[in-house]
């Protein structure tokens, strides 16, 4: 369980604990190196005191000397005689180690048992005196070493106090710092840089969260703001429908062509009403994420259709489309809205007798995919340079731009939203004059606005039939 005893004490208990292990098996393990040299010494000096005997045996000297002669230190000699004679020390006690030989000899020593035997008791007392000084030495290293471990851990664990003041003051609110550990190869070093990925990560998403919510809270603000605008665009029409309601149902019998004047602004405000109603429709299901059912479509089958409707509407507008035929994998109904939206807005401000470029063609996008592209150039003032984004906006239409014939304010923020999802998008140009074919006269144009749609591309093929439309050509 992390934290429960502190770390200090859990090493200055582990250092007892191993200094005292220490200690207890260099004593051993002195004491049994001790013992052991001591009888291997008195073993060398009994067989060698032996050994001495013999050669003094053959020798033929007399009992007595060659006890005297064996016999030096803490060495004790005693013949045992034919005869059962002890010439010498006496026998060896219990607490002794001896060598007991028979001399290989003639004469007086013949038949004789020599012994040569030295007492432990020396060795033992030895042994006692070392085992307490070992004793002393051991508790003395213990608690100098248990001084100096308090120190050195004090030291050791420098790191951990500075990671914990700079723990506390991250706390505290100073987000930037870290720990920056000096080498990431030491635990300490392994440790901080582990927490400062941590702290990294932590702040990574502290800072995400505080970004989803201001995203959250700019949502509920744009959709707050959405809904009084499209409340305020659909007051004009209601309030056109009503008032056009409330005059027919006031009017006489008799007053046919009056009638007829209300009936039709009552379809005029109708029909602006409805056609806000779809658009605030589609921008929801654009804004939700639309369904695609994607096919193969000609990019170039779409422009013409959209230029023989928009003569339709404009008869005076000359709408010319160029380029090659682009197939694309799409929804028919969203890229359909995508031109439509854009041709519309061309259509208000170039007509009535102005002109419109639809131009089909390719380009490289990012990541290397192919992309078709298909701008819709106008003949209008075009638009300011801090409003060419701002146009994508909600419920956005521009003084600058203001026709007698109004759109919603929602066709661009659809015609968007739809090429994204099909992984394109839809933005403004401004560098597009170089591009564009001369007019009848052969003087080269002026563009106006130009908006570009770019849509990933299946496959190229021949190129669009040269169509102009113009009602005057």
């Amino acid at each position: 369980m992390i934290g429960r005893r502190s770390i200090r004490a859990r090493v200055l208990a582990a250092m007892f604990v191993v200094l005292a292990l220490t200690m207890l098996g260099v004593g051993i393990v002195t004491d049994a190196v001790f013992m052991n040299r001591q009888i291997n010494d008195m073993e060398t000096r009994l067989a060698q005191g032996s050994q001495h005997a013999q050669t003094l045996a053959r020798q033929q000297v007399d009992a007595e000397e060659l006890v005297e002669e064996v016999r030096r230190g803490t060495l004790h000699v005693s013949v045992q005689l034919a005869d059962q004679t002890i010439v010498g020390d006496p026998p060896p006690p219990e607490r002794s180690r001896y060598v007991s030989e028979p001399l290989d000899t003639t004469g007086e020593l013949d038949d004789a048992v020599v012994t040569v035997w030295e007492s432990t008791d020396p060795v033992i007392n030895a042994r006692r005196s070392l085992d307490g000084s070992l004793l002393l030495v051991g508790l003395l290293g213990i608690v100098g070493a248990s001084l100096l471990t308090v120190v050195i851990t004090d030291v050791a664990l420098k790191p951990l106090e500075v990671m914990v003041d700079r723990a506390n003051r991250i706390t505290d609110g100073e987000r930037g710092i870290r720990m920056a550990a000096a080498h990431e190869t030491t635990e300490v070093g392994r440790t901080a840089a582990a927490i400062d990925e941590m702290l990294d990560e932590l702040e990574g998403a502290e800072i995400r969260a505080r970004a989803a919510e201001a995203r959250a809270k700019a949502a509920a603000e744009q959709m707050q703001g959405f809904l009084s605008d499209a409340a305020h665009e659909l007051k004009t029409p209601m309030a056109g429908i009503q008032a056009a309601a409330e005059s027919l149902i006031q009017l006489p019998a008799e007053a046919d062509e009056e009638r007829e004047q209300l009936a039709f602004l009552l379809g005029r405000e109708a029909s602006r009403g409805g056609h806000l109603v779809n658009s605030l429709l589609e921008a929801a299901r654009v804004d939700a994420g639309p369904t695609l059912h994607l096919e193969l479509l000609d990019l170039g089958d779409l422009a013409l259709a959209e230029q023989r409707r928009l003569q339709l509407v404009h008869p005076r507008l000359e709408v010319l489309v160029r380029g090659n035929n682009l197939l694309v994998n799409a929804d028919r109904q969203g890229i359909t809205s995508v031109l439509r939206n854009l041709v519309d807005n061309a259509g208000r401000v170039a007509a009535p007798d102005g002109w419109i470029v639809i131009d089909l063609s390719t380009d490289i996008g990012p990541g290397g995919i192919e992309m078709a592209l298909v701008r819709v150039i106008d003949s209008g003032k075009g638009i300011a340079p801090e409003d060419q984004e701002r146009v994508f906006d909600r419920l956005v239409r521009l003084s600058s731009t203001a026709t007698t014939t109004k759109g919603s304010g929602l066709g661009l923020p659809i015609a968007r939203g739809y090429a994204r999802a099909h992984g394109g998008d839809v933005v403004y140009r401004d560098d597009v004059e170089d591009t564009l074919p001369p007019d009848e006269d052969g003087k080269p144009r002026k563009a106006g606005a130009c908006f570009e749609v770019s849509l990933p591309l299946a496959r190229k093929t021949s190129p669009v039939p040269a169509v102009r439309t113009d009602v005057n050509a």
